[in-house]
């Protein structure tokens, strides 16, 4: 054994083997063929050889020898004791039939290390084909993996479950899962269970009986029933991308070529995943070029094909001689990303168009090529002018029919510009944070608080320096509003309820678009102060219109809310009041009201002291309507609305007699009713609607000229009933209008804002307020051309709770 060391050490593939792992079963190999040359069968020593050659060829297609060195090895194993029995001579000569037996049986051991190599390599080739074929077009790993662990059930028969689990920070990710033992999307800590002790050691791991086996302490696994299982870790350039896993609950044993398998799949899927995170275009150009090169050993027609393929492609492509490393043929793209012509190139060592600093890399990229269907990397490439440029490789090794590598297909692309892109995405993340501390500056000079917060996390980025002074805490970033609701701020409705946190108008603006106005809240500060704010938020949308971010303010009202509460207070004191007045006034007046009638009646009271008291009756009649204004005023303000008692009723006879008063008090004016067809029945308060068309009408007549007319339209609506006075004249004025039904306003720069004979300039008020109780609106247009006109519509019935006031 030690001089075939000596000699095997010269195969490429075995330089790198410990001792160990380079003598595998050799030794027990000899001692078997030994006793076998003892024992002298008559017959074939085939079925005395058991299962070594095989396990041998399993583990040298898994070292990564080609079949040529399996058997160049076993040659070399005859030679040396060939040799060795040669140097002995005549001393201690083989017998003849044991001369045969071993010739025989190194036979048959080379027989069934090929015969197996082959069978295990064929059908791995065609399971990698099958993984590539399934993966082909897939550029994410969500597609490709639920394909590439199918395939593996149904290469591998005795598997009941297979995963994958990729690295995400200190964990592992279920990323995809087949059977039942795993679930996508579940963390195993690295180090912990079986997945993540796989990942710690970086090397394949075999338990016999998962669910007793200590090392599996994942309750999804231990509870699938496993028997066998086994993890490899997918590890790239010493990187670790994951570890993919396969079980089976029929067999607590997995053979030596299903773990070959596994691991050349587990070797594919490391390849495949680190694919997936190159751009769709690199892997296009590779499948055209692959592509192309089949068609050249297909057929001329092919050749040709290829050959336009080839010359037209922007991609750089290069075939490389496997023996020299030389250039044996390069794409017009591949010579002038060098800056060369095609010509200038063929010939040349590979290594010429490699930056001289990467040229030492070189050699390990040229033995994975060779070791592997396919490999990629990134160097460092030379221009005929001494310029450098990055470039993104992809080799393919074509074998010939011995399982040699013959020739190299590189396809290259510069990726110059995908390395700028990415210092230009560097440079403007720079150019972000500047904006963003420029931001901040800005907001720390308002006078209201400003939050932003991102979606849809509502995760708090920023808040400006006022929000510190508001709550009386320092700000601290929040990984969300609950958290920040929680932790930070605590804020109260008006009522004094607490906030939930899809209650707050930012969350409102994140999670659904909502744009909130000065929403009142009681701020409970850290020094137990309680403040009032208006918090005021919006969304912040992208162009498709899509919630990328939130903003709220947050202004301090306290001194303007007690300023408020304070005149509140002084208004309802006035009106009290004035109610209090207004009633007690009413029981002198009624007495000097009832002793002025009487004196009317007198027939012995002369006529100068009668015009006197008429004058005194009509000034007493003219205080009591004010008062009447002002008690319906108190109670429109302090008792809930003007009370309405509904009754059934026909419109038209309290519109008539309300037109009627007018005609006898104004016998001058011109007073027209106009009823249009229809019903006019309903639930009316007789008494107040009255005051509506007396107060409306009498404002109509004082506030128009002598010879106008005034006009009441009266029609059915339907479910209502629309009473419309008009007068032509003037105008009222714009700046007149919103306020038009406001109380205390009267005279001509009130514009129709009084009653008959004047007032207090509550008429309008009294008349909205009638209208609001019986549960239906008034509205004023006037301008030059068309006059003034107030449009009252009453429903003819109000559900319980009209709206009042």
């Amino acid at each position: 054994m030690e001089a075939w060391e000596a000699e095997v050490r010269a195969i490429p593939a075995a330089q790198a083997l410990s001792r160990l792992a380079l003598r595998d079963g050799l030794p027990r190999l000899l001692d078997v063929v030994a006793g076998l040359m003892r024992q002298r069968p008559p017959g074939e020593v085939a079925t005395g050889l058991g299962p070594i050659p095989d396990l041998h060829a399993l583990e040298r297609l898994g070292e990564g020898f080609n079949l040529r060195q399996v058997v160049t090895e076993y040659r070399l194993l005859r030679t040396c004791v060939l040799r060795l029995w040669t140097a002995r001579g005549s001393a201690a000569p083989p017998h003849p039939e044991e001369e045969r037996v071993f010739h025989e049986a190194m036979d048959e051991a080379v027989a069934a290390s090929v015969s197996r190599y082959a069978r295990a390599r064929e059908r791995t080739l065609q399971a990698l084909d099958r993984i590539s074929t399934a993966a082909l077009g897939n550029a994410d790993v969500a597609s490709f993996l639920p394909r590439l662990l199918q395939v593996l059930r149904e290469t591998v028969a005795a598997v009941d479950v297979a995963a994958v689990l990729l690295k995400e920070g200190d964990s592992l990710r279920v990323e995809c899962a087949v059977g039942e033992g795993m679930t996508a999307g579940v963390h195993v800590p690295m180090g912990e269970g079986f997945a993540g002790t796989v990942a710690a050691i970086r090397q394949p791991l075999l338990v016999h009986e998962a669910a007793g086996d200590a090392r599996v302490n994942e309750p999804s696994l231990r509870a699938a029933g496993l028997r066998a299982l086994y993890g490899a870790p997918l590890v790239l350039d010493e990187e670790l991308l994951g570890v993919a896993l396969m079980g089976s609950r029929a067999s607590s044993e997995l053979s030596e070529e299903d773990l070959l398998l596994f691991r050349a799949m587990a070797a594919r899927t490391t390849a495949l995943l680190a694919q997936a995170q190159a751009h769709a275009r690199e892997r296009a150009a590779r499948a055209e070029a692959e592509a192309s090169l089949a068609r050249l050993r297909d057929s001329e027609a092919g050749l040709r094909r290829w050959e336009q393929v080839f010359t037209r492609l922007g991609v750089g492509v290069a075939v490389v001689s496997s023996e020299d490393n030389v250039l044996r043929d390069v794409n017009p793209a591949f010579a002038r990303m060098h800056g060369y012509t095609p010509e200038e190139l063929k010939g040349r060592p590979l290594e010429e168009t490699f930056a001289p600093e990467a040229r030492g890399v070189l050699p390990r990229h040229v033995s994975a090529a060779n070791s592997k269907p396919s490999h990629e990397y990134e160097s460092l490439h030379l221009r005929k002018d001494g310029s450098r440029f990055p470039a993104f490789t992809h080799v393919t090794a074509f074998r010939d029919e011995t399982g040699l590598v013959s020739q190299r297909v590189a396809t290259v692309l510069d990726i110059t510009q995908r390395r700028a892109v990415e210092a230009d995405r560097q440079r403007l993340l720079s150019a972000i944070e500047g904006e963003r501390a420029r931001l901040a500056s800005v907001l720390d000079q308002m006078p209201a608080g400003v939050f932003i917060a991102e979606a849809p996390s509502g995760r708090l980025l920023m808040a400006s320096r006022h929000v510190e002074v508001l709550t009386g805490r320092p700000f601290r970033p929040a990984a969300s509003l609950e958290d920040y609701s929680r932790d930070y701020t605590r804020a109260l409705h008006p009522d004094g309820r607490s906030y939930a946190t899809e209650e707050w108008p930012l969350t409102r603006s994140l999670r659904h678009g909502e744009v909130v106005q000065g929403e009142e809240q009681l701020i409970l500060r850290e020094d137990g102060q309680r403040i009032t704010v208006l918090v005021s938020s919006t969304p912040i949308r992208d162009r498709e219109g899509t919630i990328v971010a939130g903003v709220a303010t947050m202004v301090d009202v306290t001194e303007r809310r007690r300023a408020q509460e304070a005149a509140l207070q002084a208004a309802l004191f006035g009106e009290r009041l004035i109610a209090i007045v207004s009633h007690d006034l009413r029981n002198p007046l009624n007495a000097i009201q009832l002793s002025a009638t009487q004196l009317l009646h007198s027939e012995a009271l002369p006529e100068r002291e009668r015009r006197l008291v008429t004058r005194l009756a009509r000034s007493s009649d003219r205080m009591k309507r004010m008062i009447s204004e002002l008690l319906d005023f108190t109670r429109g303000r302090l008792g809930g609305g003007i009370p309405i008692q509904r009754v059934p009723g026909d419109l038209r006879t309290v519109v008539r007699q309300g037109v009627e008063e007018l005609e006898a008090a104004w016998p001058e004016r011109s007073v027209r009713l106009q009823v249009a067809a229809g019903r006019y029945d309903g639930e009316w308060d007789a008494d107040r609607l009255l005051q509506v068309v007396s107060n409306v009408g009498g404002n109509a007549l004082q506030y128009s000229a002598p010879d106008a007319p005034v006009t009441f339209n009266l029609s059915d609506a339907g479910e209502a009933v629309v009473l419309e006075v008009h007068n032509p004249g003037e105008p009222i004025p714009a700046d007149v209008q919103p306020r038009l039904f406001d109380p205390f306003r009267r005279g001509a720069a009130a514009s129709q804002g009084g009653g008959v004979g004047g007032g207090l300039g509550l008429g309008l008020y009294i008349v909205e307020q009638v209208v609001k109780g019986h549960g239906g609106r008034i509205e004023v247009t006037s301008t030059a051309e068309t006059g003034t006109t107030f449009r009252v519509t009453l429903p003819r019935s109000v559900s319980p709770g009209p709206p009042r006031g």
